[in-house]
């Protein structure tokens, strides 16, 4: 019986259209869009959280954040898809480098190997009795963390991050040797080299899911990765200015297109470099597998810049965090569907694997199962498309003893918003008004309605651990066959 390979690429704060494949002017991931070409393209993918805690928590338990226990951590209830991997005999393999995706917060279970890039950050006290060596390492730690002195320097310091960046770039076995005493993570090259490596070794059933937190703010790209989509490179000086000052505080600047375009410009380098390294993995699976091998490229959320008066990725749910690339490529096989038009979300992602792997997909499961969108653009949905998170003043809460409810309930053409915070409500026709500008929440009374009772009904399922079997039905199998949306 062949061995079956999964291979799952995410990508933090991706947005869509700064790629190629879904129209961008640019052509920011060259090494991407030729892998993808022999695969499916995802045209209308949809997170269920616009944070990587809520994302990740809809990818991995294939359940809506809010339901099930929360989110942030991730309960013990909410079984995530690479313990069933693993209970089947599926060896899982897996790296990150992002602060919510740890152990604490529960995304280990299951997995056989899991490199952690954010271990090394917990704070640490100076060591007793351990030796010259340990308190050495400890102060020297302590000595290139003063006042950000790392991030100073790099900032400040002519060809100290080109330095830096070269050194990681060419070296990366150097990640391991610096990430215990200073505050850089996991980067692509270090990632891309340690999946390459174990690619090549490996000959058994597999899962690997790797995740590059690059292309994630602040944006400070080699500056060949900027000069390879745009004429002219943007100074150290310009870039802390746009990182730091700009992007952390938009309400002390005037936020005028020429600063956008420049945040857009740092933001598609580090794409481009991600994209750069991408290739020793898509190398890898050329050369290893003729068949039997999946990949899904995808992403956690979007990016904001500044579409409704924000950056980053807190405390809104408009489609700049929403709206996410979706690539899955069946190596060996020959797609009918070059391009898929269907609304597909992240809780689809663990039934997609389950399903590749021939292991039934859980009843908890709120997603379907897209392979056979790879054969035909139709998926048999009911129900509307639910992206959630709490947050309070605009910032992200991991549960609602912090936070307040924010939700997103989409059909095919209308979006409703809810901000619980402010008993706001928000109603846009997207086929009309695909940037969400005008809310016809006064106008629309009847479609408001509507959505307010899917809305409580999700609600009403948000209940405490113990009656997790209750809720695994949830909003998405509510019917809504006589709901008009």
């Amino acid at each position: 019986m062949a061995h079956k390979s999964v291979i799952l690429i995410t990508i933090d704060a991706l947005r869509p259209d700064h790629l190629k494949a879904y129209n961008y002017h640019k052509n920011t991931a060259p090494n991407l869009e030729k892998f993808v070409q022999k695969g499916c393209i995802f045209s209308n993918a949809l997170t269920n959280g616009p944070e990587t805690p809520s994302a990740f928590s809809s990818l991995f338990t294939s359940i809506l954040p809010f339901l099930s226990g929360g989110f942030s951590p991730l309960p013990s209830q909410k079984l995530i898809f690479p313990q069933i991997l693993k209970e089947h005999g599926v060896y899982t393999y897996g790296i990150h480098s992002n602060p919510n995706l740890g152990e604490y917060f529960n995304y280990h279970r299951g997995f056989d190997v899991f490199l952690d890039g954010e271990r090394y950050k917990e704070k640490q006290d100076m060591p007793n009795n351990q030796g010259i060596k340990k308190n050495s390492l400890y102060l020297l730690k302590k000595l290139l963390n003063y006042k950000n002195l790392f991030n100073r320097l790099m900032y400040g310091l002519k060809g100290f991050n080109k330095i830096k960046s070269l050194l990681r770039n060419r070296f990366p076995f150097l990640t391991d040797i610096f990430l215990p005493f200073t505050p850089i993570a996991y980067n692509a090259p270090y990632v891309a080299s340690k999946v390459a490596s174990f690619l090549k070794n490996f000959d058994k059933e597999l899962f690997l899911w790797a995740h590059f937190m690059d292309v994630h703010s602040p944006f400070n790209p080699p500056s060949k990765n900027i000069l390879a989509i745009t004429n002219s490179d943007i100074s150290l000086r310009e870039r802390h200015f746009l990182n730091s000052e700009v992007y952390q505080n938009p309400k002390k600047y005037k936020i005028s297109n020429e600063i956008l375009e420049k945040l857009k410009i740092l933001y598609d380098g580090e794409i481009n470099y991600v994209d750069s390294f991408l290739t020793q993995i898509f190398s890898i699976i050329h050369n290893k597998f003729e068949k039997d091998c999946l990949v899904i490229i995808t992403a956690d959320h979007g990016e904001a810049f500044f579409e409704h008066g924000a950056f980053f990725h807190q405390g809104n749910v408009y489609d700049e965090l929403l709206k996410i690339p979706l690539f899955i490529v069946e190596i060996g096989e020959k797609n009918h569907i070059k391009r898929a038009e269907s609304i597909v979300q992240l809780i689809d992602i663990a039934p997609t694997i389950l399903d590749y792997y021939g292991i039934s997909i859980p009843e908890s499961f709120q997603g379907r199962s897209l392979l056979p969108l790879l054969e035909k653009d139709f998926i048999d949905r009911e129900g509307c498309v639910i992206s959630e998170t709490y947050q309070k003043d605009g910032i992200m809460k991991r549960n609602r003893e912090t936070g307040n409810k924010l939700i997103s309930i989409r059909s095919d053409e209308w979006k409703y918003i809810y901000n619980e915070q402010f008993d706001e409500e928000l109603l846009f026709h997207l086929k009309s008004d695909p940037e969400e500008k005008v809310n016809l929440s006064t106008k629309e009374k009847v479609k408001l309605t509507e959505f307010r009772r899917i809305r409580d009904s999700h609600f009403e399922e948000i209940t405490d651990v113990g009656e997790s079997s209750k809720i695994s039905k949830a909003i998405t199998q509510i019917d809504f066959k006589n709901i008009k949306l």
